[in-house]
């Protein structure tokens, strides 16, 4: 909104300038007075650089608060509101190809796998894929559940306690 004022104000600072001096010079008048459309330029350069980051949140925001990305790969989480982290089980696949399958992770784990989310896909629980991952003798699969409950689930767990939105 004042972006805009600033571009109503620096246009009619401008025509009024332009105006006066073709009333008084004629076309003299314009040529000397064109420095004054640097008045309406600065709120124009204001919303032409502003431009990129409209558009990549515009682009964005569907995955807002749900992209989360573990070495270059992008993982799809998404966050209850009990804080709890569902993390889609084709993305963890694609770090730890040694996942099990659905059955067999929903007769392991039960209640801590099911398909949700959108759009509608298996998840799996951080927890249940902690323990999972504890059970790992590889080394970058404990650096992935240490990632996990670092920077994914204890920051939600810290907005639920603030009383913030997950």
């Amino acid at each position: 909104m004042k972006t805009l004022l600033n571009i109503a104000f620096g246009a009619a600072v401008s025509v009024a300038v332009l105006y006066a001096l073709w009333h008084w010079f004629g076309p003299f008048g314009l040529v000397f007075g064109m420095p004054v459309l640097g008045v309406f330029a600065f709120p124009l350069v204001d919303l032409v650089a502003g431009y990129p980051r409209f558009v990549s949140r515009f682009v964005m925001r569907k995955v807002e608060g749900r992209y989360f990305a573990y070495r270059g790969m992008s993982l799809d989480i998404d966050i209850d509101e009990r804080a709890v982290c569902w993390i889609s089980t084709a993305d963890v696949r694609k770090l730890v190809p040694t996942l099990p399958t659905e059955p067999v992770l929903v007769r392991v784990y039960s209640g801590q796998v099911k398909e949700s989310g959108h759009p509608r896909q298996w998840r799996i629980t951080i927890d249940a894929l902690s323990q999972f991952l504890s059970k790992s003798t590889d080394a970058d699969n404990t650096k992935f559940g240490t990632w996990l409950e670092k920077d994914v689930a204890r920051p939600a767990r810290n907005r639920l306690e603030r009383g913030l939105a997950a």
